[in-house]
């Protein structure tokens, strides 16, 4: 198909949108399978991969991170404390704020919840080289909603 020539009509757009939503809903469907032999989900995991990376802290940042609502947070926040993965800890510095930190049993089995996750992830990214990874990534951040 000539690019050049492509229709760029309201139709094109929403297959464009429905290709996206179908290939989001079978990556979380696949990394679900991939981490269900620790009892967790594709949520609970961005949850551990995110304190995992040190980038962020606290549930409120997580949560736009992630863009989970902070009811869905706080039940998945629960759920993560009682497999003993991670631990809520009062800030310094705002008593009304919690970090969040990986326990020790976090720490260690991440590695082996990362690896599944990642084999998952590469069934729909391992055929992109470099170049294409970055172009599609750059091309999800315009995408990204400006909150």
């Amino acid at each position: 198909m000539d690019v050049e020539a492509a229709s760029t009509s309201y139709a094109h757009r929403a297959d464009v949108a429905r290709l996206t939503h179908q290939v989001q809903s079978a990556l979380v469907g696949e990394l679900d399978e991939a981490l269900a032999p620790f009892g967790l989900s594709a949520a609970q995991y961005a949850i551990l991969s995110t304190l995992a990376s040190g980038r962020l802290e606290t549930a409120s940042q997580i949560c736009k991170e992630i863009s989970y609502t902070p009811g869905a947070m706080t039940r998945m926040i629960h759920r993560l404390e009682e497999k003993r993965l991670l631990v809520r800890s009062e800030c310094p510095d705002n008593r009304r704020k919690n970090k969040l930190e990986l326990t020790e049993t976090g720490r260690s089995t991440y590695p082996t919840m990362q690896a599944a996750a990642s084999r998952a992830i590469d069934r729909y990214l391992g055929s992109f080289d470099p170049a294409e990874l970055y172009q599609l990534e750059s091309m999800l951040h315009r995408m990204k909603p400006r909150n």
